[in-house]
């Protein structure tokens, strides 16, 4: 039987319940056999992230722990210097083979700089593209880059074709984000636990973050002092 793979991609600084949601809603309106959490080495806008790369995979693992078809692909935190999604794809089709179904995911703020990233010819070479819309990013109808454009207009309403062919979707938004998260764990070290909001962010890492996550990140102290430029 063919394979059905996805490729999730992202900093995961930390991991949390939308980005969950999000894989599981994939898995099945793809048909995915398996969808795989691949961080990246660097933040897409060049911050720096505020967990290492090990860190960030061993969240991962905890957060995705009984779910059989959510797995993690740590290549890109492994491969010395820079790494690149192209490489990452090559080296995906190289194992699964030819006849493998290969779907890369990226949401429209991401494929609207598409044209930019080193090689990105080629990607559709190697896998299908899943474009993603939320609200809050930019609309499909607003990317003006007419190669983009054009890849849009051609887009199939599902993907059966191991690479070449490119799916729009829409999920909902995230309710919560990576970065509101590490502000809430920072604001509640640094004010602990009497202090109205620190109860309330306290709340909220509870809800958006799987326990065994909070636990590691108390375990190890991370995001104990949250920078705009994490």
């Amino acid at each position: 039987m063919t394979q059905r793979i996805g490729i999730f991609g992202g900093t995961f600084d930390p991991v949390h319940s939308g980005h969950i949601a999000s894989a599981q809603t994939l898995v099945d309106q793809l048909s995915l056999d398996t969808l795989y959490f691949m961080p990246c080495q660097q933040h897409p806008h060049h911050k720096h992230p505020g967990a290492s790369p090990a860190q960030r995979v061993e969240m991962l693992d905890l957060a995705l722990a009984g779910k059989a078809k959510l797995q993690v692909d740590d290549r890109e935190l492994k491969r010395e210097g820079l790494s690149y999604t192209v490489g990452s794809l090559q080296a995906i089709r190289s194992e699964l083979g030819d006849d493998a179904v290969i779907v890369f995911i990226l949401g429209t703020d991401a494929f609207a700089s598409l044209h930019q990233w080193s090689r990105w010819q080629s990607l559709l070479s190697l896998a299908n593209l899943a474009v993603i819309e939320r609200a809050g990013q930019i609309t499909a109808a607003e990317i003006t880059e007419p190669v983009l454009k054009k890849l849009l207009s051609q887009s199939v309403p599902a993907i059966n074709a191991p690479s070449g062919d490119l799916i729009q979707l829409a999920l909902e938004p995230y309710v919560i984000s990576s970065t509101a998260l590490r502000s809430a764990f920072s604001y509640c070290n640094l004010n602990g636990q009497n202090d109205t909001q620190a109860n309330a962010e306290e709340e909220i890492i509870h809800h958006y973050v799987p326990a065994p996550v909070v636990k590691y990140i108390d375990a190890h102290k991370l995001y104990r002092v949250y920078r705009e430029s994490h």
